[in-house]
């Protein structure tokens, strides 16, 4: 076999394509309309936050392995030592698709999934979770190690880290900005409460506990409510107001800029799931194991521990199957809502089973 009988199909590299470009252009924008908004409240030219996705994308890159798994997942190194079944396995699916073998990290999690991961211009890496090594059959590992080889083969894996790390950024910033902003203002209720008023921050900080305000003579307090109290009330105000435009103005056109890239990027995640597991098949030459495993890795999503899913859900677009839907949501025949249709990262594993069954008849004749 050779790498070229893997390369995926017209409709994958439009898509991936087009992502690309949807990607720039939301980026652009997103820098665009922070340096508005800066400009607006502070003066500073709007063209200077055209550098934010730049110096994004550095400091993602200075990241050890390039920032392509969250932080909050333990994760180690696979060798052929501690793992021999897993890169022999590796090894001779890379051979078939006459492809370099990519590195291969083990994340410390009890859920059973793997994915692969790269960021533009380095090595692509496969992750699988300890619960696959731990639950797996030789045959379903192989199934699921050529799927996500598949990504890599068709080279959406790139766009989809790439996105999902942008992504985060996009939601980070503003996160970011109003938790500075809010430090900002119990600082200013700091300084208020040692004149001796007692001011209520808007919010909260972690581990902050309301403290009473500072016993002083009330000469001195008259002094510091006529001197210095006004400016701190004028430092609050202007705090409020970049609250409130940044809520009316920012965070509504993020939304709007977010929709597209959203819809876009979960209509290739849903195409991408399909070619791989067609070329994982073909790869293999076992169609039905993949449908076996896909199966399994769908029905042991419920048994995810608590603590993990908050890392886990920054990557759940790009394993294998996705995160498992919550208690609420319903599945199998029963009806999901048509948003979660529209937005779902993967299609319906029964609907994958279904393509990867006519695919088997079509190998058997």
């Amino acid at each position: 076999m050779t790498h070229a009988r893997f390369r995926p199909d017209r409709g994958l590299v439009l898509r991936v394509g087009e992502t690309w470009v949807l990607l720039f252009v939301i980026t652009a924008g997103y820098g665009a309309l922070i340096g508005w908004a800066l400009q607006s409240l502070i003066g500073l030219p709007w063209w200077v936050c055209l550098a934010l996705p730049v110096v994004a994308t550095v400091a993602l890159y200075s990241q050890q392995d390039g920032g392509v798994l969250p932080r909050g997942l333990r994760t180690v190194d696979a060798t052929p030592q501690d793992e021999p079944q897993l890169y022999a396995t590796l090894e001779r699916l890379c051979a078939l698709a006459d492809t370099p073998r990519p590195k291969v990290k083990i994340i410390e999690v009890s859920w059973v999934n793997a994915l692969a991961v790269q960021l533009p211009g380095r090595p692509p890496t496969i992750a699988v979770t300890r619960g696959l090594l731990d639950t797996a059959d030789p045959a379903r590992l192989e199934a699921v190690l050529a799927h996500e080889l598949a990504h890599v083969i068709h080279r959406d894996a790139t766009v989809m880290t790439f996105a999902t790390n942008a992504s985060i950024s996009v939601l980070t910033l503003p996160a970011n900005l109003v938790d500075l902003i809010y430090a900002a203002d119990r600082t200013l209720c700091w300084f208020a409460r040692q004149c001796g008023f007692s001011w209520k921050p808007l919010e909260h900080g972690p581990g902050d506990t309301q403290l009473p305000a500072r016993k002083i003579a009330s000469g001195l307090r008259a002094t510091l409510g006529c001197t210095v109290l006004p400016l701190l009330g004028i430092l609050r105000v202007l705090l409020v107001m970049f609250i409130f435009a940044f809520g009316i103005g920012v965070i509504p056109a993020i939304i709007l800029l977010s929709i597209p890239a959203v819809v876009m990027l979960t209509r290739l995640s849903r195409y991408r799931e399909f070619a791989a597991d067609r070329t994982a098949a073909m790869l293999t030459g076992q169609p039905m194991e993949l449908a076996s495993a896909l199966t399994a890795l769908d029905e042991r999503g419920p048994t995810i521990p608590e603590k993990d899913l908050r890392a886990l859900k920054a990557v759940s677009s790009m394993a294998i199957v996705p995160l498992p839907m919550d208690k609420n949501n319903q599945k199998g025949g029963k009806k999901v809502h048509i948003v979660e249709r529209i937005l779902a990262s993967h299609p319906p594993v029964a609907r994958r089973v279904e393509r990867i069954t006519d695919l088997s008849r079509d190998l058997t004749r």
